[in-house]
Formats: structure tokens, sequence, C-alpha cells
């Protein structure tokens, strides 16, 4: 069996390489009759340019033409046609309608015939002018010594100044190329090049058919070759094969320039597309089985002499060899699956008399104990990134979501399109192994590990009063407080005999006063709009409320609470007269005193609030913007450090020691704004920089967050081009990612089909 598919590819081989090489050499005729066509189509335009140009310069192309009297051009222009059958006519034409032409009767054979031309006829000169306002044609019939043979006059309504090539010369100041046309009276496409004399109303010009090009086509291909030469629009020029039926030059005009081998008229061929700048397209089909033939032809003599050889002298050998090769191979093969299954203690030496595979089985053992030696190192470090991030980061707070699994998904992505681009911007940077690129998706990994010792209701707080608990319900249970102590005190009035309605009235008053005010606290509380200097005051004056206080609020405390309150009167006498609202020194969480110490060997820059956390209800509620404190900000920010100080204390290999610069600089800037060691472009690597730019993309995208809702693409990629503005995100970085679509590819996974929305490049790039 392993015989027969060893000799059917051989076979395959053999005919597959015959066959490409008898394509390649097509392809080659093919391009090579490509360039012939489009170096003489650039020849016949230069030399028709020239010969304009330099006729133009003649005082006698002017002349007004007349009958039975030779035109001053004539000997210049029959010296020039003497050996340029190609070109059909050189004519004159001027806007009063009066028309001069010589025309070529050498052209082509069918030319004399058409126009019905004497015997020893070489040139025939048409003139055209009006005669006693009649307008009047005179053809004239000369050999080829310039004389006069015939000549014929009728009236005509032939008007050049009407003519499309007259219009568009007499429009422009350059020599001008038509697009090919039919020659009515020879039947013939051609192009015609025309040129307006300056300050004058003459147009000149010359006719050239494709008869050029024919020559060239049939001179080059056996006549088993179909070549068709077409318009830009399709119609078709020039062929060797006739096809009247229009359905069928639309079908090969259909053909693309990748369509090697297509079916055409029930047969297969090969073919070729050429297109020329000045649009024009060269078609070539050459049938597939002719040029084949010779390959098969070899393959078969290929067959007969090997099989013979094969059935001699291999059978024999290949049974013999085949017996101590493939036993022992089954058996290593047997034991690779062990390995593939992961089964490393039962892996065994095969023995073998082949040295080869007797070395092949000694490796793999070797590799089993190296591959199981190598797994298990990762599997320790592997978990402690998994318990890092998967459980202390994703798994403590839904306000995170899958930040962390989402980031080096798109850091990768990213990486992926650096790595194999050609921009300058990239070309200090090259992934040269999979150690290299397992150290990126680790930084990426771990990028946010520091928020293990962020306390959850800092990262969960959507409140300003939240701390442990959201504190508004304690400030509304004071408002409550004064609410009944107005309805007392209006019971009281009411006894002491003051006017009932006025009283009612005022309560009234009060109460809807009482809840504005609570309503006003519960908005700012939120959060969610810039708190403007009059909000604030507000808050201050709601605060200066009071309210009276029955019970002693030293008891059933905690030891710190109780410690932040050691110099507070033990001495107080009851009921305690108490604002609405209040900054008490209790509220104050002192920061430990060696804090900076401790963080000084780190070289870190931010700027470090003096207290842990400021707990004050009027404090928190005149937070200009969002939720957060100075002190709790700061305990935001402070997750990168502690992902610095913690990935530096792992044991990191070799391959991974860039593990803690690159995961612990993604909050930093280009222009050292940024935290937590405010460093510069030049000190951030690029990895650092792409972890940065893809934890800004994720985070505005995101969908999963409680505390926000997700933006759109455009939204996003807006954000991300004010940030590139002011240097906080890498440019290029921004651009590859909008160049490559990245954004797309990331889009389709991770978003919302109503964030998927088109962004204009141009806007941006």
């Amino acid at each position: 069996m392993i015989s027969l598919v060893i000799f059917t590819l051989l076979i395959y081989i053999q005919y597959n390489s015959n066959k490409k090489f008898a394509l390649e050499l097509s392809e080659a005729s093919f391009e090579r009759l490509s360039y012939e066509l489009a170096s003489k189509i650039e020849d016949q335009d230069e030399e028709s340019y020239d010969f304009l140009t330099i006729l133009s310069s003649y005082d006698f192309i002017d002349e007004t033409p007349i009958s039975n009297k030779k035109h001053s051009s004539l000997k210049v222009i029959t010296t020039f046609l003497q050996n340029k059958n190609y070109i059909y006519s050189v004519y004159f034409a001027k806007n009063d309608s009066s028309f001069y032409e010589l025309v070529n009767l050498e052209h082509n054979t069918s030319v004399k015939t058409s126009l019905k031309a004497p015997e020893n006829s070489r040139w025939l000169v048409i003139k055209i002018y009006e005669i006693a306002g009649k307008k009047l044609k005179f053809e004239e019939f000369l050999d080829s010594n310039l004389n006069l043979l015939q000549s014929f006059e009728k009236e005509t309504n032939f008007k050049a100044s009407t003519r499309p090539w007259f219009i568009k010369a007499i429009n422009s100041n350059t020599i001008t190329k038509t697009e090919p046309y039919l020659f009515s009276s020879i039947d013939k496409y051609g192009i015609s090049y025309v040129k307006k004399i300056k300050n004058k109303d003459l147009v000149i010009g010359l006719d050239i058919t494709s008869k050029k090009l024919e020559e060239i086509i049939n001179s080059n291909l056996n006549e088993e070759s179909k070549i068709f030469f077409y318009k830009t629009s399709g119609e078709l020029l020039v062929s060797n094969h006739s096809f009247k039926d229009e359905l069928i030059n639309k079908q090969l005009f259909n053909f693309t320039k990748e369509d090697r081998i297509v079916s055409f008229d029930s047969k297969e061929y090969l073919h070729g597309k050429f297109f020329f700048k000045n649009g024009e397209i060269l078609q070539i089909l050459f049938p597939l089985d002719k040029l084949l033939q010779p390959s098969i032809n070899q393959v078969y003599l290929f067959i007969v002499i090997s099989f013979s050889l094969f059935l001699i002298i291999g059978v024999p050998l290949i049974i013999f060899a085949s017996n101590l090769i493939t036993k022992p191979i089954e058996k290593i093969v047997q034991e690779n699956n062990k390995i593939k299954n992961r089964q490393f203690k039962k892996v065994k030496k095969v023995d073998s008399i082949i040295v080869e595979i007797d070395e092949l089985s000694e490796s793999l053992l070797d590799l089993s104990e190296s591959v199981e030696k190598y797994q298990t190192n990762q599997k320790d470090l592997m978990d402690s990134f998994i318990k890092l991030i998967a459980v202390a980061i994703d798994e403590k707070s839904e306000y995170t979501g899958a930040h962390c699994k989402r980031v080096p998904e798109l850091v990768s992505m990213i990486v992926d399109e650096i790595n194999s681009s050609k921009d300058k911007a990239f070309e200090d940077f090259e992934i040269k192994d999979e150690e290299e690129l397992r150290e990126i998706t680790v930084s990426a990994w771990l990028h946010d590990c520091g928020k293990v010792i962020i306390p959850e209701y800092v990262v969960d707080k959507a409140t300003k009063l939240e701390t442990i608990y959201n504190r508004i319900h304690e400030i509304r249970t004071r408002f409550e407080v004064i609410y009944r102590d107005l309805i007392i005190k209006s019971l009281e009035e009411k006894l002491q005999g003051k006017n009932i309605d006025e009283v009612e009235e005022n309560l009234k008053n009060e109460h809807q006063k009482l809840k504005e005010d609570f309503e006003f606290i519960a908005k700012v509380n939120i959060g969610g709009e810039f708190l403007k200097d009059e909000d604030k005051q507000r808050v201050e004056t709601i605060a200066k409320r009071t309210w009276y206080r029955y019970f002693d609020n030293t008891l059933g405390l905690s030891n710190d609470e109780k410690q932040r309150l050691k110099d507070k009167q033990k001495d107080e006498t009851l009921p305690v007269k108490e604002d609405l609202l209040v900054n008490k020194p209790e509220h104050i969480i002192k920061r430990d005193e060696n804090y900076k110490n401790k963080n000084d060997k780190y070289n870190f820059k931010m700027e470090v609030p003096e207290n842990l956390y400021d707990l004050g209800e009027i404090y928190n509620l005149t937070i200009s913007a969002g939720t957060l404190t100075k002190e709790e900000r700061y305990k935001i920010q402070e997750h990168i450090v502690m992902t610095i100080k913690m990935l530096e204390e792992l044991p990191f290999p070799e391959e991974l020691k860039n593990v803690p610069l690159y995961a612990g600089a993604h909050h930093e800037t280009l222009v050292g704004t940024g935290y937590p060691r405010k460093l510069k472009k030049e000190n951030l690597p690029l990895v650092s920089r792409i972890i940065a730019f893809a934890d800004v993309f994720e985070a505005l995208t995101a969908s999963d967050r409680p505390y926000k809702s997700s933006k759109t693409i455009s939204e996003s990629v807006k954000i991300l081009h004010n940030m590139v503005k002011k240097e906080h995100l890498d440019k290029n970085i921004f651009e590859i990612f909008l160049k490559k679509g990245i954004y797309k590819e990331y889009a389709k996974k991770y978003l919302n089909k109503e964030q998927i929305d088109e962004i204009n490049l141009d806007e941006f790039i």
C-alpha cells in the first residue's frame, strides 16, 4: 500500500512539474506579447505626437485646399507616410468647414477596393470647401509620383467642425488622443491624434488603425491561440478569431486577470489578461489540452518505465525495508501518543537495529522528561497568575467586569499587527520567539493585579455618602427626626393657643422645604453631575439645621472607632443638639506615618493625600465631580503601586523579567503626567504603551460595568483621539489600531450590536 502511494506521488509530482513548466512558459509568452504591444502603442503615440508637433510648425498647414492644385504640404506628408502603412490618413480642418485629407492607399489591401481607386493609385487627396454657397467634396487619386490619375467632384454635407475629434481638439491646448472608434470607410477600428494650432481655428490630425497590432498578434502566437484586444468598455477592437455573437464576447471580457484556467466554448483554456495604461485590454486564450499534451505523454512514458522497474526490483526491497522501518516507527508513534496524553511516566524506549530510529527513540524519551519538568514549572507559575487575576480581581468586584480577561485579548491583537507591520515607527519592535510573546501576554494579564488591595467599598462606591454602607439612609433618618420634631412643635403651639390655621400652614411649608432639602441632598449624593459652587453652599446651609441626639454615641464602637474618639468629651449632657450634616474629627482616618518611607525605593512620584480616608458628610457631599474623595481616588490609583510592588516580589524566570515594567506602566503618559512614576515616552517600552491603550479602549467600551453605560466605537475613538492629541496615548498605536481594523475584530467578539457603528478614518489619521 505504501509503495503504491509513493509511486502515485512520484507520478503526480512529475505531471505537476511538467504542467507548471508549460504554464509558466505560456504565461511568459503572454507577458512578452503584452509588453511588445504596449511598447508599440507607446512608440506609435510618441511618433504621432512628434509628427503633429513638427507639422504644426509649417505655415502651409493653413493653406486653403483648391481643386486640381497640389497642397503645399503634400510632399512633406507623403515622405513621412512612405514607410508607415499603419497610418491611414493625415488631415487639416478649419472652423469654416474647409477640410483637407491625405489617405494612404497602401494602408490595407481592402482600402483601394472600398474607395474604388484606379490602378496604380498610391494616395487619395480629399478636399472639402464652399464654392458659390455650395459645399463640394473633391477626391483626387495620385500615383506614387504624385501625378493625378483620376478625380471626382460631388456635393457633401460633411462638416469637420462638428466631428467629436475636432471639438475635442479645439478645446484643448495639447495633442489629444481619441478613444478607439470604427472607421466606417474601411470597417476598421482606429485612433485619431489631433492638435489645435495656436491662435488659429485650425486642427491637424492623423488616423491610425489597428493594423500594426494585428500584425504583432498574428506573428507571436500559433493558430490555436485566441487573441482579443478590447476597449475599456468591453468593445472588441482586434482579434485573430471572429465571434459574431455579442454574448460570447461579453463572456470572454468578464474573465478576470486572476482566472488562469477558464472554460469557454466547451473547452478549457489557459487565460491571460493584461491592462494597458491607455485603457485597452489584451486577452489571450490557449487550449489547455494542446498545452499539456507533451506533459501527459512524458507521464505515460514515466509510468511504463517506473512500473516495470518497480515490479522487478522495488517490490521485494520495499517489503523487506518497510518491516525494518514501520514496526519500530509504529511503536514510537504509540510512545508519542503517551506524551500527547501527558502520560510521561509510561513512556519507554523502543529498540531498533536502524541507528537513526534508535536515536530517535532515545531522543523521544529525553523529550518526555524535559516536557514533564517544564510543564511542572509552568503550572506552578500559571497557578499563581490564575489566583491573582481570575479570583482576586474579576471575582472581587462586578465593577471591574471581565476587564482582566479582555485587555490581554486586545493587547495580543495589537501586538500581532505591529509585529507584522512595515511601518517605520515600529521598525525596532520584533517578537523573536514564543517566550517574548508570552512575556507580553503575562504582563497584560497581570496589569491590574494590585487591585486586590483596594477596599471593595471604594472600588464599588456608587454614591458620595457610601462607605461600608450608603449613609444616605442615616441622613434620611435625621430628616425624619426633624420632620417629626416639626409636628411636635406645631402641636405644642396649638396647645399654647396659637392660631391653628397659621400653625398648620407653617407646618406644611416647613415640611415641604424639608422634603425639598432632602431630595436635593439625595440628588447630590448620586454624583452624576458637576457640583456648582452655589450647590455646595446650599449643602452647607442645609447642614446647619439641627436635631437632638438622646443616646450616647460612644457605645458599641470598635477599638479603631474608640481611638478616633479619644479626645471627645466624656461628660456631655444628653440630649445633645447636633447639626443635620457634619464633618467630625472621628470621620478622619489617619494614614500610616511610615507609608512614604516604605515606597521610597520604588521611585513613585504620586501626590499622597495626608489622610487615608475622610468620611466627613459635608466633605463627601461637596465633591465636585463623581463620588470619590481625593483620598479614595488615590486609593483607586494605588492599585498600580501595589501591582509593581507585588510583581517585583515574584520570582520571574529570565524570559519574564520585564513583566513588572510592562504591567506597571499602563497608567503613565507620554509627557510625564501619569502615575505612579511620571515616566515620559523615552522611558516607556512600546509594550507598556500598548497595554495602556488596550486598558483605555476596553474600559470605554465595556458593557458589564454597573456604574456606567458603555460607549460606541465612534464615541470611544473620539476620546482616544483626544488622549492622543494630549499625548496621553501613543499616536502610532492609535493609527495602526484604526488602519488594520483591530477595533472591528475586537467589537465582533466583545461589543453589543448597538455599540458597533461606523467611523470616518480620515478624521483621525
